[in-house]
């Protein structure tokens, strides 16, 4: 089984959960310029153990902050096109493809791999996406940028999916909702085998609201992400 993965493109507006696979749809409320709020310092601390865990460097990390205070949308929460993109494989076995905006921003989609995570010498965790009779179980489907993420976990093998289960989604500077669904359990005329989480998110300071949906599809021995 072949796993593929396209960088999610988002519409307009603050991601949800980019811990935010087909395109993510984003609708905004516009934001209240002559007030457009502050962020918390524990949202600030949570933002920025955020930037740290993916490297950014103290003085993008400032100008990052500065814009989301003044009420400014990362470029990563727009439709801005990566000045970069990378794959990187994690120590737990997870292949993550990172976009890298013009502004310092990132965002980022991740997912289990076994075959991939075996053959680097990685160590996939316990609970992480396995090989068990013909199919791959447990295995995560995630997206994330610096404010926000979300995911789901699901089974599956040639063209078809099953058990939709554990979605999550967080926002750190705002209020978050989200669903995951099995929108078609085997691939046919109709289309692949395809799994959804749709979400909604508050971004506070900013006065913005967004929603969209990513997910996975499988066709034949490949299976790909979209968003």
């Amino acid at each position: 089984m072949q796993l593929t993965s396209r960088v999610p493109r988002i519409i307009t507006a603050a991601v949800a959960s980019s811990a935010l696979v087909g395109t993510i749809l984003v609708g905004a409320a516009p934001a209240n310029a002559a007030n457009p709020g502050l962020l918390t310092a524990s949202q600030e601390e949570s933002v920025r153990a955020t930037m740290d865990s993916v490297s950014i460097d103290a003085r993008i990390q400032d100008e990052l902050i500065a814009k989301l205070n003044a009420g400014q949308l990362l470029d990563s929460q727009t439709d801005a096109a990566p000045v970069r993109t990378t794959t990187e494989y994690t120590e737990d076995g997870l292949v993550r493809t990172v976009d890298v905006f013009l502004d310092g921003s990132q965002r980022w989609i991740e997912s289990d791999v076994p075959a991939v995570a075996q053959a680097r010498g990685l160590n996939p965790s316990k609970s992480g996406c396995k090989s068990s009779g013909g199919w791959y179980t447990g295995c995560k489907v995630g997206i994330a940028d610096l404010v926000s993420n979300a995911g789901f976990f699901a089974d599956y093998t040639t063209n078809r999916i099953r058990d939709v289960r554990g979605k999550y989604c967080n926002n750190s500077v705002g209020n978050a909702s989200c669903s995951a669904s099995l929108k078609r359990a085997t691939a046919s005329s109709a289309g692949p085998a395809w799994a959804e989480l749709s979400f909604v998110a508050g971004v506070g300071p900013i006065g913005n609201v967004s929603s969209g949906a990513f997910g996975l599809r499988v066709s034949g021995n490949s299976a790909s992400l979209y968003g």
